[in-house]
């Protein structure tokens, strides 16, 4: 970059109106090191859902994925092309949410509504237009991108399916794709509600998805689901289709803002070699029990890129103890130690697996916690992923359950929406993190809460 050229800066669009969905939001606008400079120069978009959160400076409480910062790094050094960035500030959901096109989740639904095609209608007719009018952007779907996470990801996946011819780029992190409740009496201990709808044939789209290891109950083996509906209908691994299981990755804007740079640089970056590879994933199976287990194999480019392969040329050196399937899946056939390899080019990587008797897919978490005693007592507080802990006296809560084995927890105790625990100054408390590995029984003091009245009192 020339040192007479600008920096990056970000344009503010304010109360931007949706016309069908009656409301007003503000459109941020990020533009790249020269735009200003280069007056000739036309380029890609990319769209971003919840954009309140795209840009900026993190801080406690008020996550961002830092999106300019990322974007600045990778074009400062000549990984990625300059793109433009619009960042949708989205309408909190009061009675209708816009992430969803055709169903809440029934937990939901009573309350909540789905306006996605009016949002989508609002992306497609009244901003893209506006925006390509007042920007010089590349308009075709080549050269258009759409990320989101979370619900806003299963928003980016059922817009650019029903407009591939506007959308060519879908970047899903951490999507939405089921509604994932505990439930003992539900297969797997879990009830798990579908929220995607796949489209009729193959729309001519590239997609990246991902998925953390540590998002509770939102588990790769759904997202793999997903994944591997869209390759029998002929999507291509690698190519149309870019997967990432992200180890140790929890559900929020810092960790999404870890790894925004792995789809932007997927979508729109020079391209890479193979450099490394690398089998993650547990190592210790049961020939019986009802615990499956899949080969997460990492692939790193040279450019900084990370995905999950896929498929592969898997061999197991012991198929008499253990077999691999193409896609990674393991299938234990006798106790014992077996070694798989994995070739993918000029690359190998192997991982040692052991093969005991019986290993159960879910293990059992009790947690307890003990509030404030000058705090007024709930019924219920909530730890992750709907971990409802019931009231036994004195300020202090217990509840056990039963998670998926190696599922991992990021959370902070709530007791109702966004009403955290806090420190006693009222500031956000770091994340408490367990991963369910084997049966656990985990003690937590909750220093204070958010909108405690005895805290606001002492405070005044």
């Amino acid at each position: 970059m020339s040192s007479l050229e600008t920096r990056s800066v970000i344009e503010c669009l304010s109360e931007f109106k949706a016309t069908r969905l009656g409301n007003s939001r503000n459109i941020h606008v990020y533009l790249p090191p020269g735009y200003h400079e280069h007056t000739d120069k036309r380029y890609p978009v990319v769209y971003m859902h919840a954009g309140q959160r795209a840009f900026g400076l993190s801080k406690p409480g008020q996550e961002t994925w830092q999106m300019d910062v990322a974007a600045d790094r990778l074009i400062g050094l000549g990984l990625m092309e300059e793109l433009i960035i619009v960042g949708i500030s989205h309408v909190r959901p009061v009675t209708h949410n816009e992430f969803y096109h055709y169903a809440a989740p029934v937990r939901e639904a009573v309350d909540v509504g789905c306006s996605g095609l009016l949002y989508e209608h609002f992306i497609v007719h009244e901003l893209k237009p506006f925006i390509d009018r007042r920007y010089r952007t590349l308009t075709e779907p080549e050269h258009t991108g759409m990320i989101g996470s979370s619900a806003a990801a299963l928003c980016t996946f059922h817009i650019g399916m029903r407009h591939p011819d506007v959308f060519g780029k879908l970047m899903m992190l951490s999507p939405f794709f089921y509604d994932v409740q505990l439930d003992a009496s539900s297969p797997g201990r879990l009830k798990e509600e579908p929220m995607i709808r796949l489209p009729a044939g193959k729309p001519d789209v590239r997609m990246w998805m991902d998925i953390g290891d540590m998002e509770g109950l939102f588990l790769p083996s759904q997202i793999r689901e997903v994944v591997d509906k869209l390759l029998d209908r002929g999507y291509v691994a690698g190519k149309d289709l870019i997967y990432l299981e992200q180890p140790d990755a929890g559900h929020q804007e810092a960790d999404w803002a870890e790894r925004v740079h792995l789809p932007l640089l997927c979508m729109f970056g020079k391209k890479g070699s193979p450099a490394s590879l690398e089998l993650k994933g547990r190592s210790v199976l049961g020939l019986k029990g009802d615990m499956k287990c899949r080969i997460n194999a990492l692939l790193r480019y040279d450019n900084g890129v990370k995905v999950s392969l896929l498929e592969g040329t898997y061999i197991s050196e012991q198929p008499d103890v253990l077999k691999v399937l193409p896609d990674g899946t393991l299938i234990p056939v006798a106790t014992g130690r077996a070694v798989v390899r994995l070739q993918f080019g000029e690359l190998t990587a192997t991982k040692a697996y052991t093969v005991v008797e019986e290993l159960s897919g879910h293990v059992l978490i009790c947690l307890s916690a003990q509030s404030p005693s000058r705090e007024p007592a709930e019924d219920t507080i909530y730890g992750g992923m709907g971990m409802k802990l019931k009231h036994v006296g004195d300020g202090h809560y217990e509840g056990c359950f039963e998670v998926p084995r190696d599922s991992g927890f990021r959370f902070r105790f709530t007791r109702g929406f966004r009403r955290f625990e806090t420190d006693p100054d009222g500031r956000p408390m770091p994340n408490r993190v367990f991963r369910a590995t084997h049966p656990q029984s985990l003690h937590y003091t909750i220093r204070s809460w958010g909108d405690s009245p005895a805290r606001n009192e002492t405070r005044r």
